[in-house]
C-alpha cells in the first residue's frame, strides 16, 4: 500500500499515469506494495517471469545482463522518480530480459502488469501517451547503441562527462560522479583499466582534472569541440 499522501502525489504525476481518470489511479494505487531494500539486493533475475513493473523513490538501481561467458554488462541506472520494467508487461514471452540490483538502500513501488493493461484497454487514449514515453526511453537507448559501436572509449566517457552537465554553455564545470569507476567503465562498455587509461589522457591533454571521483573541466567548450569535431585522442 502507498503509505503517505507526499508518495501518492508523486506517482500519479509520473507521465505513466497522470493522464489515467482518477478510478483507474486509485485501483493502481490500490493495488501498489511500497517496500524498502538494503543496498546491493538483487531484485529481478535476467528471465524469471515479469509480473509488475517499478518506480523508485529513493536510492539507484543497477539494471545489467549476464552474457554467456558470464561477464556482466550495466544496461541503465536506474534513479528516484524514475521507472523501470514497464516495457515487459507488452511482450508476448514476459520476462525480465535484465537483472536488477540496488546500489543504495533503495524504496520503490511496484505495480501489477495485469491490472495496468486492463487499464490501458479500457482506456485507449492512455495507450497512445504510454506510447510517446516508450518512444522516448526507445530514442535514449539507439543513442547509447550509437555511442557504443561508432565511439572509441575516450570519445565515449567525454561524452558521458557532457552528459552530466546541467548546463553545457558554461566556462568551465565541477562534476561530482556519482557512481564507481568500475559501474562506470561497465556502463560504457570498457574495462575499468581502459576506463583509468582514459582519464589520463584526457588529464594530459588538459581537457579535464581528476581527483578521487571529483572531475574538473577547465573549458567545457574545448571539451566540446574536441568530441563534436575529431576523435579527442587516439582511439583506445
Amino acid at each position: 500500500m502507498i503509505q503517505t499522501l507526499d508518495v501518492r502525489q508523486l506517482v500519479l504525476q509520473h507521465p505513466l499515469f497522470n493522464l489515467f481518470a482518477a478510478d483507474a489511479q486509485n485501483r493502481l494505487l490500490a493495488e501498489a506494495q511500497q517496500r524498502a531494500w538494503p543496498a546491493h539486493s538483487l531484485l529481478l533475475q535476467q528471465g524469471q517471469a515479469a509480473e509488475r513493473f517499478f518506480l523508485v523513490l529513493s536510492g539507484r538501481v543497477k539494471l545489467f545482463r549476464i552474457s554467456a561467458d558470464g561477464q556482466e554488462k550495466v544496461v541503465e541506472i536506474i534513479h528516484p522518480g524514475q521507472t523501470f520494467a514497464e516495457a515487459v508487461m507488452f511482450m508476448q514471452h514476459s520476462v525480465y530480459p535484465v537483472c536488477a540490483e540496488t546500489l543504495d538502500a533503495v524504496e520503490l513501488i511496484s505495480f501489477p502488469n495485469r491490472l495496468m493493461l486492463q487499464l490501458l484497454a479500457e482506456h485507449p487514449g492512455t495507450c497512445l501517451h504510454l506510447l510517446g514515453h516508450l518512444s522516448i526511453r526507445l530514442h535514449q537507448r539507439l543513442g547509447e547503441i550509437e555511442t557504443l559501436t561508432l565511439q572509441n572509449a575516450t570519445q565515449r566517457f567525454a561524452l558521458y562527462l557532457i552528459q552530466q552537465l546541467e548546463n553545457r554553455a558554461v566556462d568551465s564545470a565541477e562534476i561530482d560522479l556519482q557512481l564507481p569507476k568500475r559501474l562506470i567503465a561497465a556502463r560504457l562498455s570498457m574495462q575499468p583499466e581502459t576506463l583509468s587509461r582514459t582519464m589520463a589522457r584526457l588529464r594530459q591533454a588538459g581537457l579535464i582534472e581528476s581527483h578521487g571521483r571529483h572531475i574538473s573541466i577547465p573549458s567545457v567548450a574545448r571539451l566540446l569541440d574536441e568530441f563534436n569535431q575529431e576523435p579527442l585522442l587516439q582511439a583506445v
